[in-house]
């Protein structure tokens, strides 16, 4: 596989580090995770050849560029299993992590530092050959097993049917990537063991799709989120003709504030729901304005534009809001309205931000134009 692979992975997360700082950091149900990302990024990142470099010339001697490495890889080890303890609801396990961690680059620093002298600590071609112990690296990469195959599989089990879609994806991507991982670490346990190097070429893809699983794991929530601000940033335009109208003739309905770079100051969400309550409002003082006659001529005219049954109750809400509107600025007097005008019941936010578009796209059809044409003498 090409070489690249493992430098798009290690890129990808630290994308999606970036992007999901400002949640990461205000969030503390979402620091864990986000602290994972960065160590995992940070520790694969160690491994790339210009890093290696660049660390040659911040460590005293170039026998701590290893231990540095080494050190960010458990630290990551622990951050996964520190987010793995928070989603679980086991907050009480964070400092046996992180002891446990602690304990582990203890006891590589010793062996390391009771080894026979050698310039980088790395896995020789040949057990001969004056290094670290081997035991160093069975710990080193056991811990990482550890790990990471706690984290593979407890994503997987919280992704069952039953989680939210996007959830449920992004968990058994995220644990695919760390069961990746756990192929890796098997990869250079077999390495240690038997100085094939058969092995040695498998590790940089290995990573690089294990990165790129953990970071589209990752980053589906954050897609998610902006789909869904997407959705509410065009339902809000789509709604806002319609608003417009009902609330110039009902000034009275309007929440927050009106001038316009006060309102921009709200939170997108905020700002749609407030405009859900104000075209309720706005039609619940405009229906007293609906005269028998111009509700009779909204049926009549439904039925003779052939509008589809399910657009009906749309169209005909449509319409009986032009004739109020238009009774309205005409001077009358609202009466008691004896028709049940409130539409159907929705089933919350989303079931009613649905049935007010489609009255809005109603609204400004040639049906209820044609409807508003036809008026004239009716009120």
């Amino acid at each position: 596989m090409p070489p690249w692979i493992e430098t798009a992975g290690i890129s990808a997360l630290w994308v999606v580090a970036v992007v999901r700082a400002p949640q990461g950091i205000r969030d503390r149900e979402q620091r864990p995770l986000w602290f994972a990302v960065i160590m995992i990024a940070l520790a694969m990142s160690t491994h790339l050849e210009p890093v290696t470099a660049a660390l040659a010339h911040v460590v005293p001697d170039e026998h701590w560029i290893d231990l540095t490495t080494h050190t960010f890889g458990i630290i990551d080890a622990a951050a996964v299993l520190w987010f793995m303890c928070g989603a679980a609801g086991r907050h009480r396990h964070t400092a046996l992590v992180f002891g446990a961690a602690i304990t582990v680059i203890t006891i590589l620093v010793i062996l390391d530092a009771n080894a026979p002298p050698h310039a980088r600590t790395v896995i020789t071609p040949s057990s001969t050959t004056p290094n670290v112990p081997d035991t160093y690296w069975w710990i080193f990469f056991s811990f990482h097993l550890v790990a990471d195959s706690i984290c593979g599989f407890v994503c997987w089990s919280y992704g069952r049917p039953g989680t939210p879609r996007l959830l449920r994806y992004g968990l058994r991507l995220f644990g695919t990537g760390m069961l990746l991982a756990d192929l890796l670490w098997v990869l250079k346990l077999a390495y240690v063991q038997t100085r094939s190097a058969a092995f040695a070429p498998l590790f940089s893809p290995v990573t690089g799709i294990e990165a790129l699983f953990m970071a589209v794991g990752v980053a589906l929530p954050v897609l998610a989120q902006a789909r869904d601000r997407w959705r509410d940033g065009k339902s809000y335009q789509e709604l806002a003709p319609l608003w417009l109208d009902l609330t110039t003739a009902t000034p009275d309905v309007i929440l927050g504030p009106k001038q316009r770079f006060q309102g921009a100051a709200i939170p997108l969400q905020l700002r749609l729901y407030r405009r859900v309550i104000e075209i309720r409002d706005a039609m619940i003082v405009l229906r007293n304005y609906v005269t028998p006659a111009a509700l009779d001529l909204a049926h009549h005219h439904i039925t003779h534009q052939s509008v589809p049954s399910h657009l009906g109750d749309a169209h005909l809400t449509a319409c009986w809001l032009t004739a109020a509107l238009h009774a309205k600025d005409s001077g009358m007097a609202p009466q008691s309205q004896m028709a049940n005008l409130a539409g159907p019941s929705s089933n919350g936010l989303t079931d009613e931000i649905n049935h007010l578009l489609q009255i809005a796209e109603a609204y400004k059809s040639p049906a209820v134009h044609a409807y508003k044409k036809s008026l004239t003498g009716v009120i």
